[in-house]
């Protein structure tokens, strides 16, 4: 591939630190602080140059830690927070390496067109307050990797390059799975085809045959194939790319094989969002067991694989939530049925609406301190920071728990504007007393000031202020 690209023109190629490490021998792990140990970011801080035979490129190999928190952190952050964090990575990272002597290339990479879109403004605020602190801090320079690569004199030899792409060194995401296989076998099928009969046709018919099968050669197609990654448009892919396969053999004046009528895809895993159907009235422990306590309540499941974005840590699963005649009830469950071990901060957000949509009448804030996979502290604070209940200083009504799941119990009364009504604490009557219409909730995942995962990813699990009857008719 290397040799093919340097026929072409291409005089320099990036690619993952992943390959760089199994090429080399290194695995590029770094500590608590996101420090690699050792000399390993000599290593990686260069420019490579790669030599065998006549063939010579200049390589380099991406930060991955900092690039996923580019493409997957810093959107959940306040554009100044984000920008700050993301120089003094930068520049931790590599001073190491000044402090011996010498510069250091720190590259930044992602899938340009993907991460922006998850960010405030597309990331305009955030790329606009990193280049300014950038252009204002002594001793670090934004430059072209061409320039990079005039600059560095000496640079580290390879003979030899593992073949992967930058996701985990390998091609996994693409080959392997029954999908992806059988995706491949219908291209080599069309492709042999097109060999065999393409000389007896004519040149238009042989050309356009020819389009068709450069169009279905695209990997794109094969990162919605497999059990990796998902769209809202999975069928239409596999649609569309049996409908180019079948124009091959079309072109060629054949009938398409009778296989590709067929979906090449198989089930697909999809978030899904049921309403709450009934009030609940959960015992709120924390330990996961009571199936029948939660039957009714709103229930978001998340979606168990990535769309375009790859690389994201799962960590959350699933978020149960609900009212009786007094309470909120809240469910969190964490992937692989445990609490992750790790120390981190769980936030709820909960807010009321009125009925007009406007804007949330008021807003609740649940912080979770966790350590080791066991609870710390808590409180329950309103929009404008006044403490409700802490941990330290509870309240009857408030219960918070933490064992196989995360659970929590406040009064129905904090989030809306007014207090129910005497009458409304009758199963009868319910929420309609409330000036809000409705309740939504979210819960997210940090650690050191960053968010590492969020349910709903995007949006929230909305509840209805009805009465159970209400509820129970629109089921």
């Amino acid at each position: 591939m290397l040799a093919i690209a340097q026929s072409l023109g291409v005089k320099w190629l990036a690619t993952d630190e992943g390959v760089l490490g199994r090429t080399v021998g290194i695995n590029f792990s770094r500590d608590g602080n996101g420090r690699l140990p050792g000399h390993a970011d000599e290593k990686l801080y260069t420019i490579h140059k790669y030599q065998n035979g006549e063939t010579e490129m200049s390589l380099i190999f991406r930060d991955h830690a900092i690039s996923d928190l580019v493409g997957f952190v810093y959107s959940g952050m306040a554009a100044q927070d984000a920008a700050n964090h993301l120089l003094h990575n930068i520049i931790a990272n590599a001073q190491p390496i000044v402090q011996r002597g010498r510069d250091a290339v720190v590259p930044v990479i992602l899938d340009g067109e993907n991460a922006w879109e998850y960010y405030p403004r597309s990331g305009r605020e955030f790329l606009r307050r990193f280049y300014d602190a950038l252009q204002r801090t002594p001793g670090i320079e934004a430059v072209t990797v061409s320039e990079a690569i005039e600059r560095q004199s000496d640079k580290p030899r390879l003979g030899s390059l593992v073949p992967g792409s930058w996701i985990n060194a390998n091609f996994n995401v693409w080959i392997g799975a029954p999908e992806d296989n059988r995706a491949w076998d219908y291209l080599y099928q069309a492709r042999n085809f097109f060999a065999e009969n393409a000389a007896r046709v004519s040149d238009e018919q042989r050309k356009l045959a020819f389009e068709e099968i450069l169009i279905a050669e695209g990997s794109d197609w094969n990162w919605w194939y497999g059990p990796e990654h998902h769209s809202a448009n999975d069928r239409e892919f596999d649609e569309l790319y049996r409908k180019h396969l079948s124009n091959v053999y079309q072109a060629l004046g054949a009938p398409p094989p009778e296989y590709l009528a067929q979906p090449i895809m198989g089930g697909t895993a999809r978030p899904s969002f049921l309403p709450q159907t009934a009030y609940i009235h959960p015992r709120v422990t924390g330990d996961m067991v009571r199936y029948f306590e939660w039957m009714g309540a709103a229930v978001y499941t998340a979606v168990r694989r990535s769309g375009t974005m790859h690389g994201k840590r799962f960590l959350l699963d699933s978020v149960y939530a609900g009212i009786d005649e007094r309470f909120i009830y809240g469910r969190l469950d964490f992937c692989d049925g445990q609490v992750p071990e790790m120390n981190f901060e769980l936030v709820s957000i909960l807010e009321s609406w009125a009925a007009d949509g406007q804007g949330p009448q008021r807003a609740l804030r649940i912080n979770v301190e966790i350590e080791g996979g066991r609870m710390r502290a808590w409180k329950v604070s309103s929009g404008d920071d006044e403490l409700l209940a802490t941990s330290r200083h509870p309240v009857e009504e408030v219960t918070v728990a933490l064992g196989r799941n995360f659970e929590c119990k406040l009064p129905l009364a904090w989030p809306v504007t007014l207090p129910l009504s005497s009458s409304s604490h009758s199963q009868n009557d319910g929420a309609s007393a409330m000036s809000a219409s409705k309740l939504r909730l979210r819960f997210s995942l940090w650690q050191g000031g960053l968010p590492l995962d969020a349910l709903p990813v995007e949006g929230w699990v909305e509840l209805q202020l009805l009465s159970e009857q209400e509820l129970m008719a629109l089921a």
